[in-house]
This record gives structure tokens, C-alpha cells and sequence, in this order.
């Protein structure tokens, strides 16, 4: 049930996670960055569920909803309790609860504007210029809504996120052959997520060789490739075909 937490659509979806994609990186640079500490991104028990949401209209302000971790939501809540999800609705860094309509937030006019500054690094042109290759939705769900504003109408399957990291990066390692082998970066079974090769070689993939570099373009993949890529772990259960088990309908 995602009670005070952020839910998403596909696309919006896909751009928390492929902006991620750069964090062994990001964190070198700059271990107290968010992302570095977001048990969201950093754990190795995540899990994607896929579910319809039942929501009463108009949306609210979105709430940024995080997990409280060493009394901090890194939002503004400095006094919460570890391991609680809590939403704030204020203004960067102020504590305002969130009231009963579902927050809301477009992933291509809120980030796709920021763009990384002249002398930035590849990879925070790379973390900035992955929502203009996506685009998508961001929505928060509070528990003053909660059965009130919406509800879950329905869980339709929820995968290990190693599993659908797999099938995306098989396809994307596929796509871009030769990009990996400029950069001599592993692939398949053997590859190495953390790899400054891999990464440059994914991102390159993915967004085109200009996105690393201030005010450069974005191309790359064909946005379809990758929504294909990103349904097919709940398309299926057979691995070999893409698709990643179904841990709620799993036998012990």
C-alpha cells in the first residue's frame, strides 16, 4: 500500500531509476548527495510493483515523500523516526504536511528545465538530461487521503528490481554493441554496474554521445525501445524471455 510514498507512471518511473543509474559516480564525487543515502535507490532488496490507483480529482502540490533515514527525511524533517515514510508539501526544506488530494508533478516541466552548467561533469549531464529522454508522471499518495481521495483499486504484479535491471540493461547493452566495446566495457552476465566504462557506455546509449556535455543534445535509443524494455519484466514470468517472476503470486 503506498501510504505516504511517491507512485508513478511508467515513464516516471523510468526516469527515477535510469537517473540512477549514475550513482557509483555521483557518490565518489559527492558521498551527501541524496541519492547516496536513499535506501530507494541503495538497497539490495528493491522491488517494483505495478498497480492501479483509483484518484479523486483535482490534484493537490506534490509531496516529496521519503523514508526517514538517521532522523532525517533529507527534505527539511529533521526529527523523524527511521525507517517511516513522511511526505512534505512546503517549499524546499520547510516541514508542511500534505493535505488529502493526491499530489502531482510532471517529470518533463519540472526537471528536463534543469540543465547542467558549463565545466559540469558527464555524469550530471547525464543525471539532468535523462528526463527529456523520458518524460513521465510522479504522483504522492498520503495517508490524509488514504480511502478518501484514492484508493488502490488493484495489484497487478510486483518484480525484484535485479530481475527488471537485467532485462533493461540487456537491452540497452544490445542496442549499443559497439558504444561497449569502444569503452571495453563488460556486459552480460558479466558486467559491472559500478564501471565508469559501463556507465559512460549506457548513458551514451541511451541519451547519444552530446548529453554528457552542457547544452548538448539528446538522442540515442528510441524512447520506444525502452518503454518495450521497461513492460517486459511484467509482460512475462519467463526470464529468458525478459519478463522477472511474480513475487506476490510466488510459491514458497
Amino acid at each position: 500500500m503506498p501510504i505516504n510514498m511517491d507512485t508513478a507512471d511508467r515513464n516516471g518511473d523510468m526516469f527515477f531509476s535510469m537517473r540512477s543509474i549514475v550513482q557509483p559516480i555521483e557518490c565518489a564525487n559527492d558521498p551527501s548527495s541524496h541519492d547516496c543515502t536513499n535506501v530507494e535507490v541503495t538497497s539490495n532488496s528493491l522491488v517494483i510493483t505495478k498497480l492501479i490507483l483509483e484518484v479523486a480529482l483535482p490534484y493537490g502540490p506534490y509531496g516529496r515523500c521519503n523514508i526517514c533515514v538517521n532522523g532525517t527525511d533529507s527534505h527539511g524533517d529533521n526529527n523523524c523516526t527511521n525507517g517511516k515514510y513522511i511526505c512534505n508539501c512546503g517549499s524546499w526544506g520547510t516541514v508542511v504536511p500534505c493535505l488529502e488530494p493526491v499530489g502531482f508533478l510532471n517529470v518533463t516541466k519540472d526537471f528536463s528545465k534543469r540543465k547542467c552548467s558549463d565545466g559540469a561533469a558527464n555524469w550530471e549531464c547525464w543525471h539532468d538530461n535523462i528526463a527529456t529522454k523520458t518524460g513521465g508522471l510522479w504522483y504522492s499518495t498520503t495517508d490524509n487521503g488514504y480511502n478518501k481521495t484514492w484508493s488502490v483499486k488493484k495489484v497487478l504484479k510486483r518484480v525484484n528490481k535485479t530481475c527488471s535491471d537485467n532485462t533493461i540493461n540487456t537491452v540497452i547493452e544490445t542496442h549499443g554493441a559497439s558504444i561497449f566495446q569502444h569503452y571495453n566495457a563488460s556486459v552480460g552476465k558479466h558486467r559491472n554496474t559500478s564501471s565508469t566504462k559501463w556507465i559512460t557506455s549506457w548513458y551514451e546509449t541511451v541519451l547519444g554521445k552530446d548529453a554528457g556535455k552542457p547544452n548538448g543534445t539528446v538522442s540515442g535509443l528510441d524512447l520506444l525501445i525502452l518503454e518495450k524494455a521497461w513492460d517486459a519484466p511484467f509482460d512475462s514470468n519467463d526470464e529468458t524471455k525478459g519478463g522477472c517472476p511474480d513475487l506476490l503470486n510466488s510459491v514458497p
